[in-house]
């Protein structure tokens, strides 16, 4: 059993670690939307090898950092504020209710998403998952920023 301390500690750990996943996939968020007209086009060969690679990396990132904020840290605020682990989506309800998130449903959405980019479920729906990554990154960060407030606000983490 983790004393008050040390979750604390974990909590600024993985605040740690949740910042520099934000920053990775804004880096490759950035990247992909210069590029985004030629996702949408018929013949996707004339993207370059590195707009490839950068168009992995985002989904990746995506996935990683969808499942980082679900897994851990919400998990370790969960654990700080005495509440037993239960499922996901509860847990992905208490962040609506903290206001981490503007919407359990959506998170919902979110992380049947990164179980697509994660398992590989379909490879012939890879433009869709890429498009959807791109346009719920913004939803990720914005997430970031409001765990961030949020454990400051409580006094969990020092900033």
């Amino acid at each position: 059993m983790h004393t008050e301390e040390s979750l604390t500690e974990i909590l600024a750990s993985q605040l740690s670690l949740m910042t520099a996943a934000a920053v990775v996939l804004a880096e490759s968020q950035s990247r992909v939307t210069v590029f985004k007209d030629l996702l949408t086009a018929d013949d996707k060969a004339s993207l370059s090898a590195g707009q490839r690679e950068s168009c992995e990396a985002l989904t990746s990132r995506f996935a990683r950092l969808n499942d980082f904020l679900v897994q851990r840290v919400f998990r370790t605020i969960d654990r700080i504020e005495l509440i037993d682990d239960t499922s996901v989506i509860d847990r992905i309800e208490r962040a609506e209710a903290r206001g981490l998130i503007d919407s359990a449903e959506r998170w919902r959405q979110l992380r049947l998403l990164r179980n697509e980019i994660a398992h590989d479920y379909l490879i012939e729906a890879a433009d869709r998952v890429l498009h959807a990554a791109l346009a719920a990154s913004d939803e990720l960060l914005q997430t970031v920023a409001r765990v961030h407030e949020y454990v400051e606000l409580k006094g969990y983490c020092s900033p």
